[in-house]
């Protein structure tokens, strides 16, 4: 490559790191913050004071009635309930214990924030100077465990479409005791009341009665229990990476509803231009077992006692941050942030008057812990929770052990947590060190082949340019004559793929360690010398707003030296020695902003390498024994 080609490379290279910063900084700053009180912040829950030990009030209920003596259904009966316009007050309640406390709104008649005990809210500091992670339903979000009539009569997908549901909530009556909060609401001749009570750890049971209070029957109705709201993370910037989702499981497998779904470019790729965007994902057929909205280490999930009739998620930008707000949270990202709103569908059978039907579902608000997810799933049917984990379908198993053999590991390696080096993270570099012991031989024996061909192409490449240069206008004819200059030193091209099995086999291992490592709440504020999270990206500081990480450069330091200490294969023509030569500036781009865990799995990994390809030595007198075939003879037998 000449230096034309250098230039332009490292400024390509430079402009995708940057990207990010720049967009940031001059980039449109969308619609204006809406002022108090305007109509666009309507739908915004104030947080106000819980309010706390509310005296319980009377809530009517009503007995099942002999169906015998139900009245028949009218015309006239609705069959699709309709809601309460809001109030501008609101009435709260909490309920909490040692691990969650949670904050209910009578706006919605839900939860409408999530206080997790035991995680503090900024990395590196206490609970109780920092105070807890929160999961707030404001910004234009529904409450958790809200609960809907359908307002739509079929799914409408087009970009600019609605919830299928009211987005501005139904109010309700609280009434709360020391251990649980009662809320109802009237929609028409419907009457729901919620009963919530806490349950263990994360979990919040939930009984949602149905009443026709009317002396007609009611037909079916269909009802949406808002179970959590994925949305774009706040952090520094976006060059951090959109890692927020939502899944659903239908008794076989999990289906996974993201950005790719709703964008709907062509082949699946955001970088292909085209493609019709949707607003409402809608599935299933009364088989949703449970359904979840995730971040990169919480999770907001609902699991029905009954299978849910189907699923619902919709497509918003949250209410932007003010310039006071985005400052307070330590963001960039003010406006046009990306949230995923989910709701299982209900379908309320046919009631006689004064009879109703009851739901019953756990919530589940905590972390992405697999442990804990895959015994919450057994003890709900073995409904394989644990899928919340996101780790994928090809390489979950690997995932899975990885994270089991860190989590044995941990207790073991705390001795350095003083010197900055946390158990976690000498966790990662002691299997990193393990994986490549296990691969030792394979890898030593193919660099052990690679040195040898490279004594053999010293010989072979002063011919091998010559036949280039002679036959560079006949391609053809190159070909035939580099097979010759091949078969006469005994070389066969093809061989060279041998070089990639090391690689290829531990190409597992790379997935299930990315998988696991972006997902695993344990190494949330493990520090690693000046790395404070490897959760994170290991920013030290910022030049003109972009962040300098020091592992992703070390990572693409020692992948240049590994690749220096590789032999060319004889038949790789310049091109692409020059594409593999700078291979290692793309995977900067790739990896500037991962977290710094899986950057250091690879420095390691790149290091030990490295030292493997030092440490195999080959005959010294090997250059002597390169046998050399004269045209029309063949090689020996060995």
């Amino acid at each position: 490559m000449d230096r034309t080609g250098k230039i332009i490379l490292i400024a390509s290279v430079l402009l995708l790191l940057g990207a990010p910063v720049l967009q940031t900084m001059f980039g449109p700053k969308g619609q204006p913050v809406p002022e108090p009180g305007s109509e666009q912040n309507a739908t915004s829950v104030t947080d106000t004071p819980p309010v706390i030990g509310l005296a319980p009030e009377e809530t009517a209920t009503n007995n099942p009635a002999d169906s015998t003596n139900a009245a028949p259904v009218t015309p006239s009966t609705p069959t699709t309930p309709t809601t309460v316009e809001p109030v501008v007050e609101e009435t709260t309640a909490t309920l909490e214990n040692e691990f969650v406390k949670f904050t209910f709104t009578s706006q919605g008649g839900g939860v409408k924030k999530v206080e997790l005990k035991q995680f503090p809210k900024e990395i590196g500091e206490e609970v109780a100077n920092a105070g807890p992670v929160e999961m707030n339903l404001d910004r234009g979000r529904l409450p958790l465990m809200a609960f809907e009539p359908r307002t739509a009569s079929s799914v409408d997908r087009n970009p600019t479409a609605d919830r299928p549901y009211p987005a501005a909530g139904s109010v309700y009556s609280i009434s709360h005791t020391h251990s649980n909060v009662v809320m109802t609401a009237t929609f028409g001749d419907w009457q729901v009341r919620k009963v919530f009570t806490l349950a263990a750890d994360y979990q919040l049971q939930t009984q949602v009665t149905v009443s026709n209070t009317s002396t007609n029957s009611l037909g079916e109705a269909d009802f949406y229990l808002l179970s959590g709201t994925a949305n774009e993370p706040l952090n520094a910037s976006r060059m951090m990476g959109l890692n927020f989702g939502t899944m659903w499981f239908n008794g076989d497998e999990e289906s996974k509803v993201d950005q790719g779904w709703f964008d709907n470019k062509p082949l699946g790729c955001m970088c292909i231009p085209g493609g019709e965007p949707r607003n409402n994902y809608e599935a299933g057929q009364g088989n949703v077992e449970w359904l979840g909205a995730y971040s990169r280490f919480f999770l907001q999930a609902v699991i029905p006692a009954e299978p849910g009739s189907a699923v619902s998620v919709h497509e918003f930008r949250l209410n932007p941050l003010s310039d006071t707000e985005a400052e307070a949270v330590g963001t960039k990202v003010k406006n046009n942030q990306m949230a995923w709103e989910t709701a299982m569908s209900i379908k309320v059978p046919s009631l006689a008057p004064g009879t109703e039907k009851t739901f019953s579902y756990t919530l589940y608000t905590g972390p992405r812990e697999y442990d804990r997810l895959k015994a919450i799933g057994a003890a709900n049917g073995g409904n394989q929770f644990y899928l919340l984990m996101d780790f994928g379908k090809w390489f979950g198993w690997v995932a899975e052990g990885l994270l089991r053999l860190m989590k044995w590991m941990e207790p073991h390696l705390g001795f350095l947590n003083s010197l900055k080096v946390s158990s976690w993270a000498l966790s990662i570099i002691v299997i990193t060190l393990f994986i490549k012991l296990i691969f030792w031989p394979i890898t030593a024996k193919s660099t052990r082949a690679m040195k040898k061909m490279a004594q053999v192409n010293a010989k072979m490449m002063p011919e091998i340019t010559k036949i280039r240069e002679k036959y560079k206008n006949d391609y053809q004819k190159m070909n035939t004559k580099m097979m010759e200059t091949y078969q006469k030193y005994g070389v066969n091209p093809l061989s060279q793929i041998g070089g990639c099995l090391p690689m290829v086999i531990q190409i597992p291992v790379f997935f299930g360690f990315f998988t696991m490592l972006r997902s695993a709440v344990e190494l949330r504020g493990s520090e690693f010398l000046w790395a404070a999270d490897l959760s994170a990206p290991d920013t030290i500081a910022e030049i003109a707003g972009f962040p300098i990480n020091i592992l992703p450069l070390l990572m693409t330091g020692t992948m240049f030296l590994q690749m220096k200490l590789q032999p060319v294969a004889p038949n790789m023509d310049p091109t692409q020695q020059a594409l593999m030569k700078y291979m290692p500036l793309m995977f900067v781009v790739f990896f500037y902003s991962a977290s710094s865990g899986l950057c250091l799995y690879w420095t390691v990994q790149n290091v030990l390498s490295i030292i493997q390809t030092k440490m195999t030595k080959v005959d010294p007198d090997e250059d002597n024994k390169v046998e050399v075939i004269p045209p029309g003879k063949k090689r020996k037998a060995t």
